[in-house]
């Protein structure tokens, strides 16, 4: 009987070497398409996080840039404010204090420039090089705020076209009263919109990425890269003001521009003095497109190591490898990077001249400082210093040799504060402030006389000085409380040690003198 092997031998998905090559390659093929799509998913995820991280790190970088831009522009007019509350409106219209506008124009690269309005918005003085005869800024939104607000607050307002020049600026003003509180005019600084254009230009960005610096009332004051016409638009539909505000204060979200429609994963930061929102988003379809081209060959790859299975195992392993290796690196730069943005907000606290606490440090400390005098009972004292004289020592003797004289100055007060916990800050130009936890009048006294004396003691030359030892010297004020945990019991304790200080310097200068 003839049999034909053929027709018993097992075919090759029969025979078990076949079905489990068969059961291999499908696992295979199953494995590697299950394995490639958790992956891409992986990288797109680790990628938008990336991103968000990269969006919300730049708006709060640039909501720092933009509030030390406003708190210089706020220091210079509180001085010219502080200047005419001192001598009277009339001292507006003297060569000398125009004089001090223009220098102070001079030394901030935002400012567009300083200007003082008497009550019916008529030009008393300005930086510039000459007042309007019959200029008047009555019409101006600010002014007409001013008029019928008491807030003696700074205040930001929407973009204007200046008179003078014809640039689009940022109006900060600020209320004048007379000396009985009535509203004697407004003192206005106003920051260019070209230095935040020009700032915001030096980032490397695509064509529809976008930096944004917004009022908290959603009206925009300055967008890149809009054009101007998105000046003063207001945003109040944006999920950024919606939604996402709401919850945080800072941080990174995606949602759709209100201006072009363009989806963007946005980082966002909201100012901690003044009311502004910085904004930096990212154009989400270039984000995938950049992703998609950065992986598109490991997707050809992939698909072609699914044909070769002899090289699969090899490849695949070599691809997670180089995934984890550049995972690893790519977390070792997000380490870095949060180190170096932790060292910054460590150098934002300082003072960059004298080394002491900068007014942002002093503040936050402040607040500290008095809750917890809340809990204990102990009082707070504050001393406030001024160097006497000190505009002349710039005009005798140079600002280079100022910046020493304060670096000097700031040296001495350390050296002569040894008191637990206490904080020594440059309170603003030539005025230095110590906060002395624990502490009540006797022990502020005591601190503000060693320190004036130990000033006086270091004959610091100043030929041009108003006080007949010709040396540099210090006036104080001081003052002292128990915080009842009251809001506004900071602004109050600076406010009576300024005031203390302000009788210092009434009284002759070179001395202490103390307020409760």
């Amino acid at each position: 009987m003839n049999r034909n092997p053929g027709n018993f031998a097992p075919s090759g998905m029969q025979s078990s070497l076949g079905r489990t090559m068969a059961f291999f390659l499908s696992l295979t093929i199953f494995a590697v398409v299950i394995i490639n799509i958790w992956t891409l998913w992986g990288s797109w995820q680790h990628n938008q996080k990336v991103r968000e991280e990269d969006a919300r790190n730049l708006s709060v970088s640039l909501a720092k840039q933009a509030e030390d831009a406003f708190l210089q522009v706020d220091i210079t007019l509180a001085d010219a404010v502080r200047q005419l509350t001192i001598n009277g409106l009339d001292y507006a219209a003297t060569p000398v204090f125009a004089n001090q506008l223009k220098e102070q124009q001079g030394k901030l690269r935002q400012l567009h420039g300083l200007f003082i309005y008497d009550a019916q918005g008529k030009w008393i003085a300005t930086s510039g090089n000459y007042v309007p005869a019959k200029g008047s800024n009555a019409d101006r939104d600010y002014f007409v705020w001013h008029r019928t607000h008491d807030d003696a607050r700074v205040r930001i307002g929407h973009v204007i076209r200046s008179r003078s020049t014809g640039d689009l600026v940022i109006p900060v003003s600020q209320r004048l009263n007379d000396s009985k509180g009535n509203f004697a005019g407004v003192a206005l600084a106003t920051v260019k919109v070209d230095y935040f254009r020009q700032f915001y230009n030096y980032y490397t960005l695509g064509d529809r990425d976008v930096l944004g610096l917004i009022l908290s009332d959603t009206t925009v004051l300055y967008i890149r890269p809009f054009p101007d016409t998105a000046i003063n638009h207001s945003l109040s539909t944006s999920p950024l003001f919606t939604t996402v505000l709401k919850t945080s204060s800072s941080g990174s979200a995606t949602w759709r521009s209100a201006l072009d429609g363009v989806e963007r994963v946005y980082g966002y930061a909201r100012l901690e003095q003044y009311p502004l929102i910085v904004t930096a988003g990212y154009d989400l379809d270039k984000i995938r497109s950049d992703w998609f081209s950065a992986n598109i060959i490991d997707v050809l790859l992939n698909l072609i190591l699914l044909v070769m299975i002899s090289g699969m195992g090899m490849f695949v392993l070599r691809q997670v490898r180089k995934n984890v290796r550049n995972q690893v690196e790519l977390t070792q730069i997000r380490d870095e990077l949060t180190t170096i943005n932790h060292t910054l907000q460590s150098l934002a606290l300082i003072d960059g001249l004298t080394g002491l606490a900068n007014r942002r440090q002093f503040d936050a400390m402040l607040d500290q400082i008095l809750k917890r005098s809340q809990k204990s009972g102990e009082p707070v004292s504050l001393i406030m210093f001024d160097i006497d004289y000190f505009k002349r020592y710039n005009d005798t003797y140079g600002h280079v040799a100022g910046d020493v004289c304060l670096q000097r100055v700031s040296t001495i007060l350390k050296e002569t504060t040894q008191w637990q916990d206490a904080v020594v800050a440059r309170y603003g130009g030539e005025e230095f402030a110590i906060i002395l936890p624990l502490s009540g009048e006797s022990d502020a006294k005591m601190i503000a006389e060693r320190a004036v004396n130990a000033v006086l003691a270091a004959r610091i030359p100043h030929e041009t000085s108003g006080l007949s030892e010709h040396v540099v010297t210090l006036s104080a004020g001081y003052s002292s409380l128990i915080s009842d945990g009251y809001s506004d019991e900071a602004i109050r304790l600076k406010q009576q040690a300024d005031k203390a200080l302000y009788e210092a310097k009434n009284n002759g200068r070179n001395r202490v003198h103390g307020l409760t």
